[in-house]
C-alpha cells in the first residue's frame, strides 16, 4: 500500500511547478475619466482613480506566494484514507507499477529535474523543522543560549531619523497638542466657574479624592476626610472620649481627625465606608456607659518637632538700645582721649606714608640704573680714540 508521506511529496511537487507557471496577464479595462474635484488645503498627496486601479491590477496578477509545506504535509496525510491509498496503488498497477511508492521512485530517478527539486523539498521541509542555523560570527551569539537570533539588522541608509528622534518629536507633539487645548478649550472653561462658598456649620467633614485626569492608577481609589472634634457640637465628655477612640489618627497639634481608606475598588465605596465609620465613632462617644475618663489622652504616637525660635534676650528693646547708646559715647571719648596722647593710629596717615617711601625707593633704584648702562659706552669711546 502506498504512504501517506509519498503521496504528500508528489503534491507537493506538483504545487511547486504550478506556482511557476506564468499567468496569461489580463486585459486592461477602459478607465473613464472623471472631472477633477477640488479640494480643501491638506498635507496628503492627491491619489488618482487610475492608480487605484492599477495597484488593485497588480495586487491581483501577483503570482503565488510559497506554499507552506509543513502545513500542506500536515493536510496530506490527515486526508490520506486506506481507501484512497488503495486507489492510488491500482492506478499504479494499471500503469505498469507495482505499487505508488515503484511509480515515485521511478519519477524522482528518471525523470530530469525532478531529483533536484524534491532533494531542495526535503531540504525546506527540514530548514522549517529545524529552523536555521545561528551564526557564531555575530555579535549577538551566545553559546549559553545558542537559540537566539542572530540576524543582523538591516544597515541604515540615512533615510529616516533615529528612534531617539522619533521619541522626541512624539514628546513634542503632545507638548503642542496641550498648548492647543490650552489655547482653545481652557477659556471656555470661565462658563463653568462658581464663586468660593464657605463650607457652613453643618459641613464639618472634609474629603479629599485623588484623580489622575483620566487615567487609570491604583491609587485613584482612595479617599481621605478629616474633621475636628469640636465641630460636632459634643460635650466635653464626648470630646476627649471621641479623641481617645481615634488614637493615632488624631493631631494634638492641629486638633483634627485624619482617616483614609482604600480597601474597596471604588472611590463610592470607599466614602460610604468612613461615613458610616465616622457616625460610629460619634455613636461611641455619646454612649453614656463608659466615658474612659480614667484613660488618659495618649499623644506618643505624633513627635513634635521643636521649631527655632530668636532668642527673647536677643531682641531690641528700648533698655537695650539705650544700653548700646552709652556704650558707642563710652568708646567715642576714649578715642579722643587716645588720639591727644598720640596714642591713637591713624591707619590713612600710615598707609600714606608706605606709599612716599616706596616711591622714594624707586626713584634711587631708576637713578643707579641709569649710571650702570652709561658708564660702558665712556670706555668703549675712549678705546675708539687711542686706536
Amino acid at each position: 500500500m502506498a504512504s501517506a508521506s509519498a503521496a504528500a511529496r508528489l503534491c507537493t511537487l506538483a504545487c511547486r511547478r504550478a506556482s511557476r507557471i506564468q499567468q496569461i496577464p489580463r486585459t486592461q479595462h477602459i478607465i473613464r475619466q472623471k472631472p477633477i474635484a477640488w479640494r480643501a488645503f491638506t498635507t496628503s498627496t492627491i491619489r488618482w482613480a487610475r492608480e487605484e486601479d492599477q495597484r488593485q491590477d497588480d495586487v491581483e496578477e501577483e503570482d503565488f506566494g510559497p506554499i507552506e509545506l509543513k502545513k500542506l504535509e500536515a493536510a496530506l496525510a490527515e486526508a490520506s484514507t486506506p481507501e484512497g491509498l488503495k486507489q492510488l496503488d491500482l492506478l499504479a498497477k494499471a500503469n505498469g507499477y507495482n505499487s505508488i511508492d515503484h511509480y515515485l521512485k521511478n519519477e524522482l530517478e528518471y525523470r530530469p529535474g525532478w531529483a533536484s527539486e524534491d532533494r531542495s523539498t526535503l531540504e525546506d521541509i527540514q530548514k522549517d523543522d529545524k529552523g536555521e542555523k545561528p551564526n557564531k560570527q555575530s555579535f549577538w551569539f551566545d553559546e549559553e543560549d545558542p537559540e537566539t537570533n542572530t540576524e543582523e539588522l538591516e544597515e541604515f541608509d540615512e533615510d529616516d531619523i533615529t528612534s531617539m528622534a522619533h521619541g522626541k518629536l512624539d514628546e513634542i507633539r503632545d507638548m503642542r497638542q496641550y498648548a492647543r487645548l490650552a489655547v482653545w478649550e481652557l477659556p471656555l472653561l470661565s462658563k463653568y466657574a462658581k464663586p468660593f462658598e464657605p463650607p457652613a456649620e453643618n459641613q464639618v467633614l472634609r474629603w479629599r479624592y485623588t484623580s489622575y485626569m483620566g487615567e487609570f492608577h491604583p491609587a485613584e481609589k482612595k479617599v481621605v476626610v478629616q474633621f475636628a472634634p469640636d465641630d460636632l457640637k459634643l460635650t466635653a465628655v464626648q470630646t476627649e472620649k471621641l479623641k481617645k477612640l481615634a488614637g493615632p489618627r488624631y493631631n494634638p497639634e492641629t486638633e483634627i481627625i485624619k482617616m483614609s481608606s482604600d480597601s474597596f475598588e471604588h472611590q463610592a465605596q470607599n466614602k460610604r465606608y468612613l461615613s458610616n465609620l465616622v457616625d460610629d465613632l460619634i455613636a461611641a462617644a455619646k454612649d453614656p456607659k463608659d466615658t474612659f475618663a480614667d484613660i488618659p489622652l495618649d499623644t506618643r504616637h505624633h513627635k513634635v518637632q521643636p521649631k527655632p525660635q530668636f532668642p527673647k534676650e536677643w531682641r531690641m528693646s528700648p533698655e537695650r538700645r539705650q544700653e548700646l547708646d552709652e556704650h558707642r559715647q563710652r568708646m567715642a571719648i576714649e578715642d579722643v582721649k587716645m588720639a591727644e596722647g598720640g596714642q591713637l593710629v591713624d591707619g590713612v596717615q600710615v598707609i600714606d606714608q608706605y606709599l612716599m617711601k616706596n616711591a622714594g625707593e624707586d626713584q634711587k633704584k631708576a637713578k643707579v640704573a641709569e649710571l650702570v648702562t652709561a658708564a660702558p659706552a665712556k670706555g668703549a669711546g675712549a678705546n675708539r680714540a687711542r686706536r
